[in-house]
């Protein structure tokens, strides 16, 4: 099918058509024409494209990065963009490629008609240039808007859980940062053109696209730029680092987040690497580090990516090492694409692919699919994501993805689902932050971990980091304790630390349980006014206090997080939300677990669940405590296996680390 393309000899042809409506009525106007594809905002030079009627439309089951380097013999005026592949590349999955030998351009407010013209489509091009005369000179599109029902995405205990098991990737070495996405889904009515023309007028996206197939389509309102071939320079802008703009001083925030800037560098040096491959030596460079730029509802943090491909290398073989796009995988990027397939439990589809043209003329040009609906038949999904690292928070990372997908909803005519916040009170911001950490004979146990979970509480709830020289406070406190020893450190609103060690009590190995209730304020830090859950534990003494919420999930008890031991030996623990306290024993656990190859889950229970379950809670102090009794009510037991796992814990194991 290709050799129609390649045996073409062209010349390059512009004709004027005057000032005309914007590309959003240019695209309802157009709206059911043949392969209608539309690209707005700063594409070609900052102007807008619409093609329809393409030459040939390569099968699903052909490579399609291999026809971009099927192009044909052209002549002519390479200011122009004339026409060449048009593609939808799917990051996973069947996408959409096409070749149009024409397209219209809007360039300095004014419409022209741009071919790549052969004699033996000569007739045909005449059509076409009537045709989009027409169009341009008509009356307004008219017809029922786009309707998009309320749309939801899968439980969010989901999507927490693959962010923890990134993180659990990325501690144990497989990964720096992996990209982690999941869909919200609803029912669409309408035309798929006309909700594109719709949300752009709105947001008016830097990295439009609207790709429409025979039974499918795509309405890409993105912001990032992914590649742009001009001659042999090519340029790639990735965005990592995203808050909401509802907020002041989020745009200054996000200039100074270790956790964002992080990301953003690495995924610069992916896409140096990937470059890399294909380009001079030496010419790979980033002229702009770490922008801070205003989108639709959010700041961005924004590089740029330069250099010069060698002079043999073709369209097909730069996107064969640059494709998908490093701001949506990871690095490694061939272990985080393997990650994700894990990760993810569904395809991403044309999400999180590009969108874009090759042409004989212009060059490549192509976006990153993010904020990018797919739409088949009467059902609308919207992708939506971000890169998990190391300091990732999984309630965090939820909240972006909802601030992500917010501003599209909104320009489709649907509330978005709500990103519910549990504020601290007044008593646990005055009090402070605490953290409690184990020394055995003057060692400090997993300090490195303690703090940077202490640190990250700081800057989220303080919006600064530890005080100089606390990890140095730490060992001193601890260093001439013989045997164990607990030492607190408490940081307060003004950052101060206080570090104080004393003999720690032996360790716990078993204790009954009660659920009681606790008030419905943020547990995701841990506090150091403690004064509700010491009331709590006193009236229930010996037992421990075990705290369910209100959907039943079981979260924990005063003292530590809960697992239980399925039949086959699963560990399950509840995944981190803002009522469960992501322990750092709990991490450990979950690390030994997967060192050793035990299985282990993240998702909720329930308490009826609980009590057909050997049971335990674990804690920097005790390691793991096994569950006797719930109110009242044996549990199974699997002492050994509990016990094994505190020695582990308390021992070499991760005390080393």
């Amino acid at each position: 099918m290709s050799a129609a393309v390649a045996g073409l000899a062209v010349r390059a042809v512009r004709v004027a058509l005057g000032a005309g409506p914007s590309v959003e009525e240019v695209v309802r106007r157009a709206d059911g024409w043949d392969g209608l594809v539309a690209l707005r905002g700063d594409w070609a030079e900052r102007t807008a494209i619409v093609t329809s009627h393409p030459l040939l439309v390569a099968d699903p089951a052909e490579d399609p990065i291999a026809l971009f380097d099927t192009q044909p013999a052209v002549t002519g005026d390479a200011g122009l963009v004339g026409g060449g592949w048009f593609a939808a590349l799917a990051f996973d999955g069947p996408g959409r490629v096409a070749f149009h030998d024409h397209l219209i351009r809007l360039v300095d407010g004014s419409w022209q008609f741009e071919a790549l013209w052969s004699d033996e489509r000569a007739a045909v091009l005449t059509e076409r240039i009537t045709a989009w005369t027409a169009l341009l000179a008509g009356d307004p599109a008219d017809g029922p808007p786009a309707v998009v029902g309320s749309m939801t995405g899968p439980d969010p205990a989901e999507h927490l859980a693959a962010v923890e098991q990134a993180v659990e990737l990325i501690r144990a070495g497989e990964l720096y940062q992996v990209n982690v996405c999941t869909r919200l889904t609803g029912s669409f009515r309408g035309r798929p053109a006309r909700l594109f023309a719709d949300a752009a007028a709105a947001l008016r996206p830097s990295r439009g696209a609207y790709v429409a197939g025979e039974r499918s389509a795509v309405v890409s309102l993105s912001p990032e730029l992914f590649l742009v071939r001009r001659g042999r320079e090519i340029m790639t802008a990735p965005i990592k680092g995203t808050l909401p703009r509802d907020a002041e001083g989020n745009d200054e925030r996000l200039r100074n987040s270790a956790k964002d800037t992080a990301e953003n560098v690495m995924i610069v040096d992916l896409m140096r690497n990937d470059f890399g491959r294909v380009s001079e030596p030496g010419s790979v460079h980033a002229p702009l580090l770490l922008g801070v730029e205003a989108h639709p509802g959010l700041w961005h943090l924004v590089s740029r990516v330069d250099g010069r491909v060698r002079p043999e290398v073709g369209d097909a073989e730069l996107l064969r090492a640059t494709f998908p796009p490093g701001s949506v995988t990871g690095a490694p990027k061939v272990r985080a694409v393997a990650a994700i397939e894990a990760l993810e439990p569904r395809p991403r589809g044309v999400y999180t692919g590009a969108i874009g043209f090759v042409s004989p003329l212009w060059g490549a040009e192509f976006n990153v699919a993010i904020r990018t609906f797919e739409i088949a038949a009467d059902r609308i999904e919207l992708g939506v994501g971000g890169g998990i690292t190391a300091d990732s928070v999984p309630m965090l990372e939820w909240r972006e993805c909802l601030h992500k997908a917010a501003p599209l909803l909104r320009a489709a005519g649907v509330e978005p689902p709500p990103a519910p916040v549990r504020p601290p009170t007044r008593t646990q911001l005055a009090g402070g932050l605490l953290e409690t950490l184990l020394a055995i004979d003057g060692r400090v146990l997993d300090a490195a971990d303690h703090l940077a979970r202490l640190d990250r509480s700081c800057r989220e709830v303080f919006d600064a980091g530890l005080p100089a020289g606390l990890a140095a406070q730490v060992d001193a406190a601890a260093r001439d304790l013989p045997g164990r020893a607990v030492v607190r450190v408490v940081v307060g609103p003004d950052r101060r630390a206080t570090v104080a060690a004393a003999p720690a009590r032996p360790p716990a190995s078993a204790a009954p349980a009660v659920v009681v209730p606790r008030s419905d304020v943020l547990w995701r830090h841990k506090w150091a006014d403690r004064a509700e859950l010491v009331a709590i534990e006193r009236g229930v003494r010996p037992a421990v206090p075990l705290f369910v919420a209100a959907d039943g999930t079981v979260l924990e008890t005063a003292r530590g997080n809960v697992f239980l031991i399925e039949d086959d030996g699963t560990l399950v623990t509840a995944p981190l939300r803002d009522d469960v306290l992501p322990g750092i024993t709990r991490r450990l656990l979950l690390d030994l677990a997967r060192d050793e190859g035990r299985p282990t889950a993240l998702r909720p229970f329930d308490r009826a669940e609980l009590l057909r379950h050997p049971a335990f809670w674990t804690s920097t102090l005790s390691g793991a405590v096994s569950i006797t009794r719930l109110d009242g009510t044996p549990l199974p037991r699997a002492d050994d296996l509990i016990a094994g796992l505190a020695r582990r814990l308390l021992g070499g194991t991760t005390g080393s680390r």
